[in-house]
C-alpha cells in the first residue's frame, strides 16, 4: 500500500494512486543531494572487477542554488492592509527566521518541484514548518488547489519507530486538524495505532477551529510550468525533472575530464637495461625500478645506440575538447530548464551582472523566474493569513483577515551601482525627492535621510563660500 493510499485509509477519505509521482521525488532527492542512479559505472580492466564513484559535477544543485538566488536575492516588499497584523506577522516571521532560511529552503523546494508551509502552535506560539517530498500527501483538491492534505514525520524514540498522520481540512467551513499516532517496533514491517500523548504531550487528537471559517492552514508552492510527467498530481515537478540525461550526460563528461589527468599522466619508456632489480624485504620478491636520480656513470652493455634512448610518450590532454563539451551541455541544461544560453559556464568569468543586463540579456532567465516569483508569492500569501488566522484564534489579533499584498523588484539582482544610477537619474528628472532617495541608498529611515540632507546641504554651502569658488566638483 502506498503512501497516499495509507494515509486515505487512516482518515478514512478516498485518496487517488501517486506512487509514481512520489517514487520520483525520491529520485529527485538523490540527484539533488549528489546521489543519482548513475553515480557508479564498472571499473575496467583485465583483473579489475567491482564498481567506481563517478567524478560529479553536481550540476542539479548548483541549478536549484541560483534558482533560489534569482528568486529571493532581494526579497519583496510586503504591505499589509493592518499595521497590527502585520506587526504579529513579522513578529512570528522573524522568531521563525523564515527569511533567514528562504534561500535553502527553496533550493531544496526547486529540487522536489516545490514545497508544503505548515503553521502550528507549540506552547502558545505560532511556528512554521518547511515541509517536502512524501512529508505532505494531497487527499483532496479541486483545480489543482490542494483543500485537504495530510502531513507525515517520521521519529524513534525508546526502542520504537513513531510516525504521526496530521490532516488538515475542512468539516463544512471550519477549518480542522487531526493527529493519528502509529508505533512499530525498529526495523519491522508491522505498526500499531496508540495514543497522541505517548509521543506528543498536550497534542489534541482532533482541533477545531472556530471563528476562521474558509482559511487554509497550510499553503502549497509549486515551481511554475506544467506538470508534464504526472498531470494527475496537484503537486509540481524539479526544476530539473525534464533534464535528467542532460544532468547524467553532464556527470560522464566532468568524470572523463577528470580521469584524463589521470590517464594522461607522464609517461617514460626506457630500454631494459636501465631497469634495476631490488628484493622486496617484506614480501621477498624481486621488483623492477627505474631511477630517476641517479646520476653516476653506469656500464652498460648495448650493441646501438638507439637501445640506450630514453622516450617521453606522454599523451596529450585534451582540455579543450572537454571544456567544449561540458558546455555545450550545460547549454542545453539551460535551455531544457528556462534559462538563457551562457547562464552557466565551465570556464568563462564575465563579473558581475547587473540588474539591466540580466533582464536586457537573460530576457528568457527574468521570465521564468518572475513566473516561479508569483507561485511563491501566492504561498506567502497563504501562508501570513494563516499566520494571521491562528493569532486571531489565540486572541492575539481582533479579526481573523489579513490583507496582503506581496511586491516583487522588477530586477533580478539590483548591485549597489545601478541602485545609485537609478536614483541620481528619477532626482534629476523630477520624480522623485533626494530624501527619499537617501532612504532608499542607504537605507535608512525618514528622519536619518533628513538630517543627511540637511548636512549635506549645510557641506554645499561652506564649500561655495571658501575663498569665493563656487565650484564643488
Amino acid at each position: 500500500m502506498n503512501v497516499c493510499e495509507r494515509a486515505g485509509k487512516i482518515f478514512g477519505v478516498a485518496s487517488p494512486d501517486l506512487s509514481g509521482y512520489y517514487a520520483a521525488s525520491g529520485r529527485w532527492r538523490r540527484i539533488y543531494c549528489g546521489e543519482p542512479e548513475w553515480m557508479t559505472v564498472k571499473k575496467s580492466g583485465l583483473y579489475r572487477g567491482g564498481s567506481r564513484r563517478l567524478n560529479m559535477l553536481g550540476a542539479a544543485k548548483v541549478l536549484c542554488d541560483r534558482f533560489a538566488v534569482y528568486a529571493f536575492a532581494e526579497g519583496p516588499e510586503i504591505v499589509f492592509e493592518d499595521k497590527r497584523c502585520g506587526d504579529f506577522v513579522g513578529r512570528v516571521l522573524e522568531r521563525n527566521g523564515f527569511f533567514e532560511r528562504m534561500n535553502e529552503v527553496l533550493s531544496y523546494a526547486f529540487a522536489m518541484g516545490g514545497c508544503v508551509f505548515r503553521p502550528y502552535i507549540s506552547g502558545g506560539e505560532i511556528g512554521i514548518d518547511c515541509v517536502f517530498g512524501d512529508g505532505f500527501l494531497p487527499l483532496e483538491w479541486d483545480g489543482g488547489q490542494v483543500k485537504s492534505g495530510c502531513f507525515r514525520s517520521v521519529s524513534a524514540k525508546g526502542g520504537y519507530r513513531y510516525v504521526l498522520y496530521e490532516r488538515r481540512g475542512f468539516e463544512g467551513n471550519v477549518p480542522f486538524t487531526e493527529n493519528r499516532l502509529f508505533r512499530s517496533k525498529e526495523n519491522s514491517a508491522g505498526e500499531t495505532e496508540c495514543s497522541v500523548e505517548e509521543l506528543y504531550p498536550g497534542l489534541a487528537e482532533k482541533t477545531l477551529y472556530r471563528g476562521i471559517e474558509g482559511i487554509p492552514l497550510f499553503a502549497c508552492f509549486k515551481t511554475a510550468g506544467a506538470n508534464n510527467i504526472f498531470p494527475e498530481a496537484p503537486l509540481g515537478i524539479s526544476a530539473f525533472a525534464n533534464a535528467e540525461d542532460t544532468l547524467k550526460a553532464l556527470d560522464v563528461a566532468f568524470d572523463s575530464f577528470a580521469r584524463e589527468f589521470i590517464l594522461g599522466k607522464k609517461r617514460i619508456i626506457v630500454p631494459s637495461s636501465c631497469v634495476q632489480t631490488v628484493v622486496d624485504i617484506a614480501t621477498g620478491e624481486q621488483r623492477q625500478y627505474f631511477d630517476a636520480d641517479d646520476e653516476a656513470y653506469v656500464a652498460l652493455k648495448c650493441d646501438e645506440e638507439r637501445d640506450l634512448k630514453i622516450t617521453d610518450n606522454t599523451v596529450e590532454l585534451r582540455v579543450d575538447e572537454h571544456i567544449k563539451a561540458i558546455n555545450a551541455l550545460l547549454n542545453i541544461l539551460c535551455f531544457q530548464t528556462g534559462l538563457s544560453a551562457g547562464t552557466f559556464s565551465f570556464d568563462v568569468n564575465e563579473g558581475v551582472k547587473t540588474a539591466t543586463e540580466i533582464i536586457s540579456r537573460d530576457s528568457r532567465t527574468a521570465a521564468t523566474v518572475k513566473a516561479h516569483q508569483n507561485a511563491l508569492g501566492g504561498a506567502m500569501t497563504g501562508l501570513f493569513k494563516a499566520v494571521a488566522a491562528l493569532g486571531y484564534w489565540l486572541g492575539e489579533l481582533d479579526s481573523p483577515e489579513c490583507g496582503v499584498d506581496i511586491r516583487w523588484h522588477d530586477g533580478i539582482i539590483t548591485d549597489e551601482n545601478t541602485l545609485i544610477d537609478n536614483n541620481i537619474r528619477l532626482v534629476n528628472g523630477g520624480l522623485k525627492s533626494k530624501v527619499s532617495a537617501i532612504m532608499e541608498i542607504q537605507k535608512c529611515g525618514f528622519d536619518e535621510a533628513l538630517a543627511e540632507y540637511r548636512r549635506i546641504i549645510a557641506e554645499g554651502k561652506e564649500v561655495k563660500g571658501y575663498g569665493g569658488d563656487t565650484d564643488t566638483r
